[in-house]
């Protein structure tokens, strides 16, 4: 629902795309699940970020929004970055302590108060 809502779906998506989606933010988060350090090489996170790739290409009904492109371009290059660096990150901690400072506008509740 948050992803037709947000402009990712249409609500008319095949099984494929449905489950590329979620199997995609699943990846994409992975390294923020745990509060142990990701080792991002040896994930194979970039592998399987690509295996969802290709069915967004076949079976995508209508673009991302245009605000997320930056995000998903900042978020790849820093995956990659890590990947070639072979580097062994806490993630969770760093975004924690992100999102504990950040003031949100949207008129939801803040995730972590």
């Amino acid at each position: 629902e948050q992803s037709r809502r947000m402009k990712f779906l249409t609500g008319q998506e095949n099984e494929a795309m449905l489950h590329a989606h979620k199997q995609s933010g699943f990846t994409v988060g992975e390294p923020f699940w745990e509060s142990t350090p990701f080792d991002f090489q040896g994930s194979n996170i970039s592998t399987r970020m690509g295996e969802h790739t290709a069915v967004f290409l076949r079976h995508r009904l209508t673009p991302p929004p245009e605000e997320v492109y930056t995000l998903h371009r900042k978020l790849a290059g820093a995956y990659m970055l890590c990947i070639k660096l072979g580097a062994i990150v806490e993630s969770r901690s760093i975004l924690q302590e992100f999102v504990e400072k950040h003031e949100f506008d949207d008129g939801l509740p803040h995730p972590l108060r």
